[in-house]
């Protein structure tokens, strides 16, 4: 399907069919990785990313009475992950940072909790926050992992050289999901209309499209190999 200069790959129901066989198939790699080869990082992520996406256009599809506000963060979280797959797929040294953010946002949730305690807090909790950042460190160190930031929506987008796609969306999610003038100074019929939503939809649909191809892609090519 045509929307506007791009390509969907089906209608929401075959992407989300294809994300699901993508899906089985990075499942079954990842149980056949042996401990003596080590983790396959790549693997990981694109398995990780790619049932993340199939959640994501899922709810798109389920919100078409709901808030569009729901909408919005569905379809900007849909263009995030696309543009995670299509990064580590240029560089997959860049997996073993993608899973090393994991613990580094563990650690600063972990942090932020401490950084609330009050002198009446029980000990038995602070330990307890203490031991788990310990243990992240910990296996962080053991598997060489390198406790990595995330990378910001605009760094993914230059370097993935989708930074026209994101200067011409990403300021319109934004306006959907914070407190913008936008919407509050808004009547509810001009921001919440069916033109508003379709492009949510569709987009959510393009991004979700381009995610399925990249992985199905890259998984076709490693078989050939």
């Amino acid at each position: 399907m045509k929307y506007g200069h791009k390509m969907i790959n089906g209608s929401t129901e075959d992407i989300n069919a294809n994300l699901r066989e993508i899906i089985l198939l990075l499942n079954d790699k990842v149980s056949n990785l042996r401990e003596k080869d080590g983790l396959d990082f790549v693997i990981i992520s694109l398995r990780n990313l790619t049932i993340y996406t199939s959640k994501l256009l899922e709810r798109l599809g389920e919100y078409k009475q709901s808030p569009i506000e729901f909408s919005a963060i569905s379809a900007r979280n849909l263009f995030e992950c696309y543009l995670l797959v299509a990064y580590i797929l240029s560089d997959p040294s860049k997996a073993k940072e993608f899973i090393g953010q994991k613990a580094s946002e563990e650690l600063e949730i972990n942090e932020g909790f401490l950084s609330i305690t009050k002198p009446g807090t029980p000990e038995v909790v602070i330990k307890s926050i203490q031991s788990r950042m310990s243990c992240i460190n910990e296996l962080m160190k053991k598997h060489g992992i390198p406790l990595e930031k995330h990378w910001t929506v605009s760094f993914l987008a230059k370097q993935t050289n989708n930074k026209v796609e994101y200067e011409a969306f990403f300021k319109l999610y934004s306006k959907y999901i914070h407190p913008s003038s936008w919407i509050v100074n808004n009547f509810l019929y001009e921001y919440d209309n069916p033109v508003f939503r379709n492009i949510f939809l569709l987009q959510g649909q393009h991004y979700a499209s381009c995610t399925q191809k990249l992985v199905s892609d890259y998984l076709r090519d490693q078989t050939i190999a």
